[in-house]
């Protein structure tokens, strides 16, 4: 059982490092691959008749402590400052837009399809509008800096404002003044957490002296997600 392990995690880990030296030249996203021989992998096992454990525990931390190191690496190549304003509202309007008209056109698609109220088919239709930084940000590695910026910003704030959408429609039965009030104080909660922790997380990448450096700052950052959840 053990070496059966071993065999399937290095085969995938290598399997995940061939695809991503390859998706330069196939033009397509190392995810994309990967989900699909996820999917392959399962369909031989069913075939076979192989009995899998339940990953459903382990998969949304993975998935989770992944987005993060994806966003992470792609922000780390991204320069703040006031020449970047116009790329940042850009993207930000793009990003907004996007969610917004086809959160609206589709749940309206799936209401008059379905007869279903408009409430629970936004909820349903949130999810496709999103622009996945999972995706977007890798494939975006060997574009030129601009439209490679362009796209970490616009995916990223995809994903901000589509998840915060998502939590607010799914999570309040009736939305009224009171959930709006109640989401606001919160929203405004993580802000100043999340401004305080980058602060924070500035002076450590500037103090820090021990050889292991980013390991506890990657850490810090999963844990400030965890607790802010």
């Amino acid at each position: 059982m053990t070496a059966a392990i071993i065999i399937t995690f290095c085969s995938l880990l290598l399997f995940a490092y061939f695809f991503d030296l390859s998706s330069s030249r196939t033009k397509i996203p190392s995810v994309i691959l990967l989900l699909l021989l996820g999917w392959s992998l399962h369909q031989v096992t069913n075939l076979l008749g192989f009995s899998l454990p339940s990953f459903g525990g382990i998969l949304p931390v993975l998935g989770t402590v992944g987005l993060i190191l994806i966003v992470l690496e792609g922000s780390l190549d991204l320069e703040l400052n006031a020449s970047k304003m116009a790329i940042i509202k850009k993207s930000a309007f793009g990003a907004t837009f996007s969610v917004v008209l086809v959160a609206a056109v589709l749940a309206g698609a799936f209401s008059m399809a379905t007869s279903s109220s408009f409430k629970d088919c936004l909820t349903n239709a949130i999810p496709f509008c999103i622009i996945s930084s999972a995706i977007a940000i890798p494939t975006a590695r060997n574009l030129v800096s601009s439209e490679k910026e362009f796209v970490v910003y616009e995916s990223s704030i995809s994903d901000i404002l589509g998840v915060v959408a998502f939590n607010f429609v799914a999570l309040n039965e009736v939305i009224d003044g009171f959930a709006f009030a109640h989401f606001g104080f919160q929203i405004i909660l993580v802000t100043v957490i999340s401004f305080v922790a980058t602060i924070g997380l500035s002076v450590m990448l500037n103090k820090i002296t021990h050889h292991v450096k980013f390991v506890p700052i990657i850490l810090t950052m999963i844990l400030i997600y965890a607790l802010t959840k």
